[in-house]
């Protein structure tokens, strides 16, 4: 009968986030990480064949426990521009000390590793999606006007959803956000 692990991924996977976020791609040793994680070297390398395919994992993980959790809030809802106020608020305290996991991905890996340009994309793509539908079923219900462009707004609030997580890993500090948060795309026009 084979042994069964003495540790569980998934909290493997969660230990190393805060490392990895403040620390990111090349400043984390394996060393960080197995201590960190409590992960022994020949585990690590029965799951994956190096730090790139961790890396991988990792952030796959992120989105699934962290980033999409918050697309289903906007899937959920009619009143657009509560939700949407609602969303970047949840966003950005979950992003606000932690910083996006996604983001300092893109910046240091995302120019060489087709991977995590993937997931981005991915999740961009989904994002823009649930804000398209969000903004679709306002409009059924009669919540807001008929005359604002869906795809285009849509837009705008995925990029902004990227401005807010760069901004977070430059400046580190939301000092703006909330008046920004506040006064997100006056939909009633």
């Amino acid at each position: 009968m084979p042994q069964q692990p003495k540790y569980q991924l998934e909290r493997v996977l969660e230990r190393a986030l805060p490392l990895v976020i403040k620390q990111g791609y090349r400043g984390c040793s394996m060393a960080n990480l197995i201590a960190k994680t409590q992960f022994n070297r020949r585990a690590f390398y029965m799951h994956f064949n190096n730090k790139e395919d961790f890396f991988e994992a990792l952030l796959n993980h992120y989105l699934q426990a962290h980033l999409l959790p918050l697309n289903q809030y906007l899937h959920e809802s009619e009143n657009a521009q509560t939700c949407i106020q609602e969303y970047f608020k949840r966003y950005q305290q979950l992003i606000h000390t932690k910083g996006c996991l996604l983001t300092k991905l893109i910046i240091e890996m995302g120019s060489e590793n087709s991977a995590i340009q993937h997931h981005a994309r991915w999740f961009y793509d989904q994002l823009q999606l649930e804000f398209i539908g969000l903004l679709e079923r306002a409009q059924q219900h009669r919540l807001i006007p008929m005359t604002i462009k869906v795809e285009q707004q849509a837009l705008k609030l995925t990029c902004l959803a990227q401005g807010f997580a760069v901004s977070n890993h430059i400046v580190q500090g939301n000092e703006d956000v909330s008046l920004l948060i506040e006064s997100i795309f006056d939909l009633s026009a």
